[in-house]
């Protein structure tokens, strides 16, 4: 089996290299991961020249590690909901604070295609102006489809076991019954 490299992140003087899910490495700096990210192993960490395994794809890598570094970032513009949101989701696993905002900012844009996904990460996230924006959406799902979207621990943290609650028949019924 050959190794596959990453095009971009192939430096030979790189510190730490990262093996994506699609088996691909990405040979990076310590010094930028430290600065732009909380989520990555720090400086002192040794790795033994081992190679760390993220769960993420190739393509979100690529794009996660170009804020990582001074230079232009990726603009997201035309990126598609399907590259954007794991994307999203990983920018906000390893605390990556360039590609954070403008992550939920592009998100923003997608509520009205995506909402159900834009709503578990705003909750998941703590988001609240994109959760103020995706709730009329929500509104006219059925309760039970609401918690079934939600994770867990924010459904009860908003108080979702007082929700009257919809059976398959479409009555209502209250759970405190």
């Amino acid at each position: 089996m050959s190794i596959k490299l990453s095009e971009r992140f192939n430096a030979l003087d790189s510190d730490i290299t990262f093996r994506s899910s699609d088996e691909v490495l990405f040979r990076v700096h310590r010094k930028n991961l430290e600065v732009c990210a909380e989520g990555f192993p720090p400086s002192g960490f040794d790795t033994n020249g081992e190679v760390v395994d993220l769960t993420e794809t190739s393509t979100t890598l690529d794009l996660l590690f170009q804020f990582m570094y001074p230079q232009r970032h990726p603009s997201l513009d035309t990126t598609p909901f399907e590259v954007l949101f794991p994307l999203a989701e990983a920018a906000e696993k390893y605390q990556v604070f360039p590609a954070m905002n403008i992550c939920h900012i592009r998100l923003r844009d997608m509520v009205g295609e995506h909402p159900v996904e834009i709503s578990v990460y705003a909750v998941k996230h703590d988001y609240p102006y994109l959760v103020s924006e995706v709730a009329p959406m929500m509104l006219k799902m059925s309760p039970v489809k609401v918690m079934e979207i939600l994770p867990p621990a924010h459904d009860a943290a908003m108080g979702a076991s007082s929700w009257p609650k919809h059976d398959e028949g479409r009555h209502l019924q209250s759970s405190n019954t």
